[in-house]
């Protein structure tokens, strides 16, 4: 008796090994890539908007062709029936930081709902400040190595600014709830997304300038989507 049970065990045992693999590749093999190139289009005539008194060449970033910054770019997938659960992204809090008057990173995405740290790293006063109907918000004046944290709880563009030095200028971009995936990108070139679901995305991409681009993708099973060549801020 105890060696048929012991049988039926050995039995159950590779049956659920099977059934796991066979789970595992079905999925793996369901499974969708995203891909494509971006280049970003060059800016034209600079245009000024003024935001409660502190310029912005282009809205939503300086346009001065020697900062490397503007070639930094976002670019997130949401998708319709995805919903990130409160902890994810949340491992440790995003920083921007104030270094010799500029602020670092100039772009900077979060997902809403969650907190970014306003810092001042340099050996003098700050007071960071938005006015955007994102999130408007005001930390006061900070002295240095003084921080403060900013809830972020609806996605949209947010302009930052210093009252103490008007020329100071960063964006953050809140990335809604639905975004499955993202990343930042230094530069022109190549991006994947692997190992998605099938299903309806929304492809979004932000450059600084204020240039933004959104591709739609219906993604059928075991599909490789190119998408060639996406221009943004054209």
């Amino acid at each position: 008796m105890q060696y048929l049970n012991i049988v039926r065990f050995a039995i159950a045992t590779i049956l659920g090994i099977f059934l796991i693999a066979g789970s595992y590749s079905e999925g793996r093999a369901q499974s969708v890539r995203i891909e494509g190139k971006v280049v970003l289009a060059e800016q034209g005539s600079q245009s000024t908007i003024s935001l409660g008194g502190y310029q912005s060449t282009g809205g939503g970033g300086q346009t001065s062709r020697s900062d490397k910054t503007l070639n930094d770019l976002i670019i997130w997938l949401e998708k319709k029936d995805f919903q990130a659960s409160s902890d994810i992204d949340q491992q440790e809090i995003k920083v921007l930081d104030q270094v010799n008057k500029e602020f670092q990173p100039k772009l900077m995405p979060v997902r809403a709902g969650h907190q970014v740290r306003i810092k001042n790293s340099d050996p003098m006063y700050h007071n960071v400040f938005s006015l955007s109907s994102t999130k408007r918000f005001d930390v006061g004046r900070r002295s240095p190595e003084e921080y403060a944290d900013v809830l972020f709880d609806q996605p949209g563009i947010v302009d930052v600014f210093c009252d103490i030095h008007s020329d100071m200028h960063a964006v953050i971009v809140v990335l809604p709830g639905e975004t499955l995936r993202w990343k930042k990108m230094n530069g022109e070139g190549g991006f994947q997304f692997k190992e998605l679901p099938k299903g309806h995305y929304t492809l979004k991409l932000y450059a600084l300038g204020d240039r933004q681009e959104t591709v739609h993708i219906n993604a059928k099973a075991k599909e490789n989507i190119s998408l060639g060549t996406i221009r943004v801020g054209s």
